[in-house]
């Protein structure tokens, strides 16, 4: 008798939670989220196939498929936010998702912040599409998404010319949700930090300090140790996920010497996280994460401020330097230079353009979006 009631007892539970677990679906299934004013992005993702999209927290993932499953998506589609308070309480298993996928005829799952461990298998469904901080290991083709490059960026402020939008550009940063907007951009930015837990967000006001400079993870964490009580270990570990998520760049140096320079993702993220942080070094990470969004390898040069890339060509920082200035800077430093041997030297400005040349080098100063535009 006692065998049966326990039995009774274990197929009540089992009931109990598949009946929590189909409201928790349904409720996800008639609520797909919505979103307001979403502009389109260059990445271009396929129609009718499976897929992955995996991007540092902020650089609009969402949005991104949100608006991909109002254009391509046939009928209506599952989301589920792997996030979602309501999983840390309630396990699901990819039969359970399965079941309902079935009994509802889903053609598409959407899986959002997904992370390894959410699932024990990926469910069998026509299109899945998975969206998660970092790459997975995944059986899909995948696609990484990176915070706004500048043509992005005059898609969501297109009624500007380019001078003006590239203005607004350095003051409102590449992060889509405060750059939609031309206002309330701190408190916008002071919401986008929440994301971030309390440790992390003492990791990144440290980071904040070394932004645009060659450091070494051991200096990082001797200056967060000058501040706060923090475990070596843990911040190792933290500042190797930041990279794998892409929250951080490290860039390789031309010169002989330990570190690396670092970036954050987000020129004016850095920037509200250190009050201090100059225009040059912005202006240089505006630079620096346009050649990484463009897959140009470089190495970073300190004197010459700039890069170099595998084909040697010499990129120079120098947002307002004038074409007498710079000609007086290289006949100074002309050695440098010669010893650097350079394909060809691009010098790239706020809004000037000049070319010259010295002995066999020419030299050609354009803005940076001009440039930037010649990447693609």
């Amino acid at each position: 008798m006692l065998v049966f009631y326990l039995f009774l007892t274990k197929i009540f539970k089992y009931l109990l939670f598949k009946r929590k677990l189909l409201h928790i679906l349904d409720n996800f299934f008639s609520n797909s989220p919505k979103i307001d004013n979403i502009q389109p992005r260059k990445l271009q993702l396929p129609a009718d196939k499976s897929f992955h999209i995996y991007g540092a927290r902020g650089v609009g993932k969402t949005a991104l498929i949100v608006d991909y499953a109002d254009k391509y998506v046939k009928g209506e589609y599952l989301y589920i936010d792997c996030q979602d308070p309501t999983f840390i309480l309630n396990d699901i298993d990819a039969q359970d998702l399965n079941e309902y996928i079935e009994e509802e005829s889903i053609q598409t799952l959407i899986l959002d912040h997904y992370f390894e461990g959410f699932l024990d298998s990926l469910p069998n469904v026509a299109q899945l599409i998975i969206l998660s901080r970092e790459q997975l290991p995944l059986s899909l083709e995948s696609y990484s998404l990176y915070p706004l490059d500048f043509e992005e960026f005059l898609n969501f402020h297109s009624n500007f010319s380019l001078t003006n939008s590239f203005d607004l550009y350095t003051k409102l940063g590449s992060l889509p949700q405060v750059a939609i907007s031309q206002s309330a951009t701190i408190s916008a930015r002071e919401h986008f930090f929440e994301r971030f837990d309390a440790q992390e967000g003492k990791v990144l006001l440290i980071l904040s300090l070394f932004h645009g400079k060659v450091t070494t993870t051991h200096q990082i964490y001797q200056r967060a140790s000058e501040y706060f009580k923090i475990s070596k270990d843990w911040l190792y570990r933290a500042i190797k996920e930041f990279l794998a998520e892409g929250i951080i760049y490290q860039i390789e140096t031309h010169e002989k010497g330990f570190g690396k320079k670092i970036f954050l993702y987000d020129f004016l993220f850095s920037k509200y996280l250190n009050k201090n942080q100059t225009f040059l070094t912005s202006f240089d990470s505006i630079v620096t994460l346009a050649l990484i969004k463009h897959q140009i390898s470089v190495k970073s040069i300190a004197n010459p401020l700039g890069y170099i890339t595998k084909d040697r060509e010499l990129i120079i920082i120098a947002p307002f330097e004038s074409e007498e200035n710079l000609w007086v800077k290289v006949q100074t430093n002309f050695a440098l230079y010669t010893k650097l041997a350079p394909s060809r030297v691009t010098i790239l400005t706020v809004n000037s353009s000049f070319s010259f040349s010295i002995k066999e080098i020419s030299f050609q100063a354009l803005p940076f979006y001009e440039w930037v535009v010649g990447l693609n």
